[in-house]
Parts: structure tokens; C-alpha cells; sequence
């Protein structure tokens, strides 16, 4: 019988089991995560688990119950530290080894770390999993915290700096750019919800360089920039971008590039060894070049993609890249890639606050992004048709 491992239970492995079963496929399936916590939704991460009253309590993907119907072992608590592409295996850090068919790397990608003078100092926190949220909340819940930075105006930096103010912090944003948002939305968008949060209490610094962190004993105390200026801090998240987790791809001799490089079924260099979710690279049908696209809906996506490939189905159509974000009294939604596009159409309202924008390239609509609009992100989604055709291989 033949056996498919899973490396990573996050959102793109825990789906990729799943969608192996409904394809039919019979063999064994084993997912594997380092986490204790049974597979898990990250988004309320750093939304809604940082305002809790107590503790945040993972909401499980799927029930336990789900894995044992549908004869998926999950092996948590354990690490993968090599692949042998020969032998058809993989090692634990205790030495322990298991076979595979078919294998998975779902591994998701680690925090950009800050290498600069203070940047290990306490109070320096990075979000990526159960317990950095845990430590966050119980950071920002601290009376004696009343200053928080974020390094990084991504929609991570944005939706910690939402949570602060909610907290009655002082929330201060420092960003290298000159805008918001810059990989993922319009400057229509960004400089809208910008208005929006500054209203709300959150201050902007942008086009700053970070030269290093002060100190009061073993903690942070401020953040120092280029130009001279101290911004106090008891707090500091950095949320400078991901980095795709590749080093076991990369000893087992894999192709990578910024990512681990897939074609369109997901298949690695190796064509028994996929790649899904933050951690895989490739060709998209919806904007040139290869891109890596760190979202739930691609992760789920990438995963049906992979399933599809090895139960021998065909290929699901092509289904635009969108996310999600909620901002202080925002929802931020967008479909498509913003990138490539040569015009903007954008219509704005203040009473309520909303916001649809229209991205096109030669007069063909290549994304979508909305505040405050949740209803139309379907329809809209509908009107985004594929436009790269090329396959890798």
C-alpha cells in the first residue's frame, strides 16, 4: 500500500490530507507538524486571539474526530530534520525514520529576524505560531506596557497595531517604504485604510531606516532610527516578511528559489516530492513570473492542486489569489495579484467607510480589493480570468 507523508499540518497540509481523501486515494497518509496543538487556523493569530480575555484556545481545522474517520495519522510534537530522495524516507531529530510513496513539504515559512544592535533584547517579539500570539497577548495585556512599535506596515504589522490601539496602547508604526502595504494592495487601498487608522490613533512613520534598539536593563526601551529620531517602546513586533522554510528541500537537493520551485501540479524537481502552501514558488495563471503567495486561500488552493496530481485527477481550474484582513473597523479584501496593472478605478464612501478598487491592464481586470464590502468579493472574484497560460514544465 502505498504510502503519501505530509510535512506540516498548517492550513495547506491539513487540507492536502483531506483532499487526498476525497479524491479516493487509499493508502496511508501521515501528517506531521512540530506543534503539540491538533492543526489549527492562524489568521485570528493576530486578530481576535489578541483581545481575548483569557489565553487563546486554537480552533482546530479539522476535529480529531476527522483524522481518525478518515484514517489520517497525525504525528505531532515531532520534527523532520532530513530526506532521504533514495531511500524514500524521512528522519526525525530522535533518529526515528518513516517510509513514503509519495511526499509532501508543507513546512511554511519562518519570520524575517532582525539583525540589528538590540535586536535580541526582551520585549522584541516576532508572530508566527500559538504560542508567539500567547506571549504577544500577554505582552500587550501588561499595564506596564504602554508603547508599542511595529516594524513592518505588512497586514501582520497593520493588524497588531488595530489590536494595540483597541488595547488602549499607543501603537507606532515604522515602515522602510513609503506606504503601506506596498507588496500586496494599491496605493488606493493602503492610503485609504492608512487615513483610516491614523484617525483611529495609530501613527505612521514611513521611508525610515531602523539603526537599533535601546535598552533599560535586559528589555527594550526604544527603537532608534536613521534620521536620528528615539520612539519610545515597551513593545516591539517586527513584522518584516517571511522567509520560506526550505532547508530540508534545499539538503535533499531540490530546486529552490525563493521558495521551493513547483510547476503547475505542484510537483518539486523531484516528481514523487510536492510542495505546497508559504513554502512553494511558481508559475501563476494570474500575473507573470514566479511568485510565492503567503494566504490561507492559496495554501487550501495549492493543496486540492496536489491531491488532484497524485489520485491522477484533473488539475481544478484556476481560481484567483485572495486574502483577507481585519483592521481596527475594517474588513480589507482582495482578489487577484496587484501588480502589472496600468489603470486604477476606485470608488470611496466616508459614511460608512468603503472603499472597491478596480485594478486593469490593457482594460482587463487583474484584481480587486474592498473595504468594508464583503458581499461582493465573490462577484467580483468571477470577473478575474486567467491570463498566463505557460506551464513550467
Amino acid at each position: 500500500m502505498d504510502t503519501t507523508v505530509i510535512i506540516g499540518n498548517g492550513a495547506a497540509g491539513t487540507n492536502a490530507a483531506a483532499a487526498l481523501r476525497k479524491n479516493g486515494y487509499a493508502g496511508a497518509i501521515k501528517l506531521i507538524g512540530e506543534e503539540v496543538a491538533l492543526p489549527y487556523q492562524r489568521p485570528p493569530l493576530s486578530k481576535t486571539w489578541l483581545l481575548g480575555p483569557d489565553r487563546p484556545h486554537p480552533i482546530p481545522i479539522r476535529p480529531l474526530s476527522f483524522f481518525e474517520a478518515n484514517r489520517i495519522e497525525l504525528i505531532r510534537a515531532r520534527k523532520v530534520v532530513g530526506i532521504d530522495r533514495t531511500a524514500r524516507d524521512i528522519r526525525f531529530s530522535d533518529g526515528k525514520t518513516t517510509k513514503f510513496d509519495t511526499l509532501i513539504l508543507a513546512t511554511g515559512a519562518s519570520p524575517r529576524r532582525l539583525d540589528l544592535p538590540g535586536g535580541d533584547l526582551k520585549g522584541v517579539r516576532y508572530l508566527r505560531n500559538l504560542g508567539d500570539s500567547a506571549g504577544l497577548r500577554h505582552a500587550l495585556t501588561d499595564p506596564d506596557c504602554r508603547d508599542v512599535v511595529i516594524i513592518g506596515a505588512g497586514v501582520i504589522g497593520l493588524e497588531v497595531a488595530s489590536a494595540a490601539i483597541e488595547l488602549a496602547k499607543t501603537a507606532t508604526v515604522i515602515e522602510s517604504a513609503a506606504r503601506a502595504m506596498a507588496r500586496v494592495a494599491s496605493p488606493a487601498t493602503t492610503n485609504f485604510i492608512t487615513q483610516r487608522l491614523t484617525e483611529a490613533g495609530v501613527r505612521f512613520l514611513f521611508n525610515k531606516k531602523i539603526q537599533g534598539f535601546g535598552a533599560s536593563g535586559c528589555r527594550v526601551s526604544s527603537v532608534s532610527l536613521g534620521d536620528g529620531t528615539v520612539v519610545k517602546a515597551d513593545l516591539v513586533l517586527a513584522g518584516i516578511g517571511a522567509t520560506p522554510n526550505v532547508e530540508l528541500a534545499e539538503a535533499a537537493g531540490l530546486d529552490c528559489d525563493n521558495g521551493i520551485c513547483v510547476d503547475q501540479d505542484m510537483r518539486t524537481s523531484d516528481p514523487k516530492i510536492f510542495a505546497i502552501g508559504d513554502c512553494a514558488s511558481g508559475d501563476s495563471k494570474f500575473a507573470p513570473g514566479k511568485l510565492r503567495i503567503e494566504t490561507v486561500h492559496n495554501a487550501i488552493t495549492q493543496a486540492q492542486i496536489a491531491a488532484a496530481a497524485i489520485c491522477a485527477r484533473e488539475r481544478p481550474a484556476p481560481v484567483a489569489p485572495r486574502f483577507w484582513s481585519d483592521l481596527k473597523d475594517m474588513k480589507v479584501q482582495a482578489v487577484g495579484i496587484a501588480a502589472g496593472y496600468d489603470l486604477v478605478r476606485s470608488n470611496a464612501s466616508q459614511h460608512p467607510p468603503s472603499l472597491e478598487v478596480h485594478l486593469k491592464c490593457d482594460d482587463r481586470l487583474v484584481a480587486t480589493e474592498t473595504v468594508n464590502l464583503p458581499n461582493r468579493q465573490s462577484a467580483l472574484a468571477k470577473a478575474i480570468s486567467p491570463v498566463v497560460l505557460t506551464d513550467v514544465r
